[in-house]
């Protein structure tokens, strides 16, 4: 796999190579120049890329008509019903949602052969062989004593530039025009080394590298939301998850700030704050559409989208569901909400309208009251059962305790 690397390093070499004799062997205007040639031939991918996004925004209208055809239902499978007409739609007008990925995928393998060239800038930038280097690496050490790694040696570079050419004339293969050549690693004289790597430990300038690489990273992400397309998203905690992106991505470019040379966080830098430049004349030169009301009700009409229809039960009832209690605070449901809340306020007003009309018709005697008449069924009984007593059969006792036969006998 090696081999693939040198096909890729050797070209990007050269290009940092005529980048430093440009600028009279400062490392970093050459770093800032190799970032500027690196937008410029990925121009062609961000302008496909702001071509695809021009293509998405002009689906909005359609893709919100879709939205609001399924507002106020966030169940799983009308969601995923939803999402399958949205990819249907994208499939339709030709549209391919993977379409800006591939500029970060060329950008990977940049940064590789970068990070690679910069260790190795002896091979790659001054063009010497590894036992030239090798060499070298046996002088300098001889002088400073330290043990230096041939392979990735850009501290053997910055002790180079630390010693006159006498100390390197009888290395075979190394000449006084390529020692005058050797790109030069410091910056605000001799404040700033871009071979070295940034340490916590140590509160130098150098120090300033990591923090304007997060400085630059977090306004670069920030910058770019703003100036680009965003689709919507179903998911709510999706904004959420953008902020802690904005925050984790520049931390992370702290972190490998720490652990490379600073020469790779100058580049960094200048990438994240050419790329802002690069995205605001892409906005400027082709502007993402925007769309009025009549525009979103034109696709409603075009895709033959109705208003929801107010959620009832089955005795005719609108449903009040806490799971829409918020839908008003959202522009994707704000409206069927409204359309839900007046509904349920006007069934509310129908009944208490029945309420009252009952009220007044019972007061004005439209229903009267069942007499009580159990005093009087009582009394009837108690008559009838007195009027048996007082007629009864011969030979039996009346109610004064005469016997029949006796009163006939007197009278005879």
């Amino acid at each position: 796999m090696s081999w693939i690397w040198e096909i890729i390093n050797v070209p990007f070499g050269w290009v940092i190579r005529v980048c430093n004799s440009l600028v009279g062997n400062h490392y970093v205007f050459a770093l800032l120049l190799f970032a500027l040639i690196i937008e410029i031939v990925l121009l062609p991918f961000g302008i496909k890329q702001q071509k695809n996004s021009i293509k998405q925004a002009k689906l909005r209208p359609k893709e919100m008509a879709i939205r609001k055809k399924y507002a106020g239902r966030d169940d799983n499978p009308t969601k995923q019903k939803m999402s399958m007409e949205i990819q249907e739609l994208y499939q339709k007008e030709g549209y391919n949602p993977m379409g800006g990925c591939l500029p970060l995928l060329i950008q990977f393998p940049i940064i590789i052969a970068l990070y690679n060239i910069v260790m190795n800038p002896l091979k790659y930038i001054v063009k010497l062989e590894v036992d030239v280097i090798d060499r070298i690496a046996d002088v300098v050490s001889s002088v400073t004593g330290t043990t230096y790694d041939t392979v990735r040696n850009i501290n053997l570079l910055a002790d180079m530039k630390g010693l006159s050419y006498d100390h390197f004339a009888n290395v075979e293969g190394f000449t006084e025009e390529m020692y005058n050549n050797l790109p030069n690693l410091h910056m605000f004289g001799g404040a700033i080394d871009l071979g070295a790597t940034p340490q916590f430990t140590q509160f130098n300038w150098l120090l300033l590298i990591p923090i304007l690489t997060f400085l630059s990273y977090f306004f670069s992400m920030k910058m770019t939301r703003k100036l680009t397309y965003q689709p919507m998203s179903d998911d709510k905690a999706m904004g959420c998850s953008n902020k802690i992106m904005d925050l984790m991505m520049p931390l992370f470019s702290v972190f490998i700030a720490f652990s490379v040379p600073a020469a790779l966080g100058v580049y960094w830098i200048f990438k994240s704050l050419l790329g802002v430049v690069k995205q605001l004349v892409l906005k400027y030169a082709m502007p993402i559409p925007t769309f009025t009301e009549e525009d979103y009700k034109a696709a409603e009409k075009e895709m033959n989208i109705r208003p929801e229809k107010t959620p009832r039960t089955k005795s005719g009832k609108v449903v009040r569901s806490l799971h829409h209690i918020d839908d008003e605070d959202f522009e994707d449901t704000r409206e069927a909400a409204i359309k839900r809340r007046e509904a349920l306020e006007a069934q509310q007003a129908e009944e208490q309208a029945k309420k009252a009309e009952k009220a007044d018709k019972s007061m004005l005697g439209g229903a009267s009251v069942k007499k009580d008449d159990r005093n009087e069924k009582n009394k009837e009984k108690k008559a009838k059962k007195e009027s048996k007593d007082e007629i009864s059969p011969e030979g039996k006792v009346n109610d004064n305790g005469d016997n029949d036969n006796n009163d006939n006998k007197d009278g005879e």
